[in-house]
This record gives structure tokens, C-alpha cells and sequence, in this order.
């Protein structure tokens, strides 16, 4: 069990590579340049991440899973007016439009191996979070009467999350943001129906 102070070194070690992945992609992420960011000794680095860079690699993917859902569970649970939608739609682009912005998905869905089990099992608990917070969100819509009760709020949900990732990738390749908005737009319509 690791103390306060051990968790939060944990902690900066994971946030340090999480940045450099993000940056300079997976495969230029060293332990040597992660121990330098963080401030730690290899010694702190091995004693947290003893199986070394791919126990760091997967820490980075559960943070960077844990980042995006601690931002889209709350928005999409709580979604319970038009307004919220909209809101959450709006700024869900805006992030993706502002200059310099960083897709911290496309980095842990195009650059870790999802053959390997571990980011397998990340991955599918990710997806999964997501798709129930924004079942969550219809569901709530449904019990306040504005969205029809026999609208399927999981198939719905897998699709809007399926169509986030998708526009996401789409704007990486692109530069382009319009698939985004388009997908989030087609969704919140066919809500309203």
C-alpha cells in the first residue's frame, strides 16, 4: 500500500509520461525522459513501474481514460434539459477547435497496441463508461418525458460515443471539425425526434 506521498509520486510520474506521449507520441516516450520530466530517480521509477516502460505505458492509458470520462461522465449524467446537451455538444467541439488542442484519444487509441491485454481491458472499461454515462443522460431525458420511452438508450449512446471517436479521428487526419459537429448534432436531433 503506498503512502500519500508515494501516490502522489506515482501520480507525477504518470502525468509526466502522459504529457510526452501525447507530444511526442508512445514510441518516443523513454524512461530515461519521463524520470527526467517527473523529477525522479530510476530507483522511484522502478519501485512504482517495476516491469518498467509497459507498466508505465498502461498507468498512462487508465489516466488518460480516467482524464477524458472524469470531464464526459459528469456533463452527460447530468444532461438532463435540452440546454445541457447543447451545452455539452458545444463544448465538447470547442475543445477540439481551440488552437494547439490535443487529442489525448487518438493518441491512447492509435498509438498502444489493443492486442495486448491490458490496454484491451482499458480500453473496453473506457468505452463501456462512457457509453453508460451517456445512456444515463437519455435515460433521464426519458423519465422527464423528453425523449420517447422506446428509444434503445444503450444502442443510442453506443452510437454517439462510436461517432465521437470515429469524427475525432476523422478531425486528426483531417484538421477539419465538421464531422464532429455534424455527428453530435445527428444524435441530439434524432433525441428530440
Amino acid at each position: 500500500m503506498l503512502t500519500s506521498k508515494g501516490l502522489a509520486t506515482r501520480a507525477r510520474i504518470v502525468e509526466h509520461a502522459a504529457a510526452i506521449a501525447r507530444d511526442r507520441g508512445v514510441a518516443q516516450t523513454s524512461l530515461e525522459c519521463v524520470r527526467s520530466a517527473a523529477n525522479v530517480s530510476n530507483s522511484q521509477l522502478f519501485h512504482y513501474f517495476p516491469d518498467g516502460r509497459e507498466a508505465l505505458m498502461l498507468a498512462v492509458a487508465r489516466f488518460v481514460a480516467d482524464s477524458i470520462l472524469a470531464d464526459q461522465e459528469p456533463r452527460l449524467r447530468g444532461a438532463r434539459t435540452w440546454r445541457a446537451w447543447k451545452e455539452w455538444a458545444d463544448i465538447l467541439c470547442s475543445y477540439y477547435e481551440s488552437p494547439g488542442s490535443r487529442c489525448d484519444m487518438t493518441t491512447l487509441l492509435g498509438q498502444l497496441d489493443s492486442d495486448t491485454p491490458g490496454v484491451r481491458d482499458i480500453l473496453a472499461d473506457f468505452f463501456a463508461r462512457w457509453e453508460r454515462a451517456a445512456a444515463d443522460g437519455i435515460r433521464a431525458m426519458q423519465a422527464a418525458r423528453k425523449v420517447r420511452p422506446d428509444l434503445d438508450a444503450d444502442a443510442t449512446a453506443a452510437v454517439l460515443v462510436a461517432g465521437i471517436v470515429g469524427s475525432v479521428v476523422h478531425r486528426s487526419v483531417t484538421g477539419t471539425n465538421e464531422s464532429l459537429r455534424t455527428t453530435l448534432h445527428t444524435v441530439i436531433a434524432g433525441l428530440r425526434g
